[in-house]
């Protein structure tokens, strides 16, 4: 697997102290919703990634590709992130 890039999202506003539990990725926070952007090796990562939110209780909400592999660009709509 190429590496992508991958946005997974979580219920809730991540406070400052657990937004460092994801310092590698581009954290962003906007109605209730944390969205944590990052470029993914391969899938052993991808599901370290995932774990990691498991694992600090999180409710993990949305996780898709922005990226195509080759870089070409968005793979799949952003999803409505409304409320």
């Amino acid at each position: 697997m190429a590496a992508r890039v991958y946005e997974l999202s979580f219920k809730g506003a991540a406070s400052d102290t657990l937004a460092t539990a994801f310092e590698d990725c581009d954290v962003t926070r906007a109605r209730g919703v944390t969205i944590v952007r990052s470029t993914v090796p391969d899938q052993a990562a991808l599901h370290g990634l995932i774990a990691r939110i498991s694992a600090l209780g999180l409710e993990l909400l949305d996780l898709h590709a922005v990226t195509d592999p080759d870089g070409a660009g968005a793979s799949a709509p952003a999803p409505d992130r409304k409320g």
